[in-house]
């Protein structure tokens, strides 16, 4: 069975989605933790493109599309 994503981590991915390219730190900030941000890279909703900064994948932008 699928493991549901939180509410913190629908959030991250909003502001993931919002800032491309946004610093692991600036996320760290924000209240993500380890394991939110592993979750997310775990079920390609973000990628990691330079180090330390995220971008939205095409599977998390569908899971923004239907979470609307």
């Amino acid at each position: 069975m699928a493991d549901a994503i939180t509410p913190r981590q629908l959030t991250l991915l909003q502001v993931v989605a919002k800032h491309p390219d946004v610093p692991r730190d600036h996320l760290v900030k924000a209240g993500a933790t380890d394991a939110d941000l592993a979750y997310l890279e775990r079920h390609d909703l973000i990628r990691e493109r330079a180090i330390g900064r995220y971008r939205v994948s095409h599977m998390g932008l569908e899971v923004l599309k239907r979470s609307l």
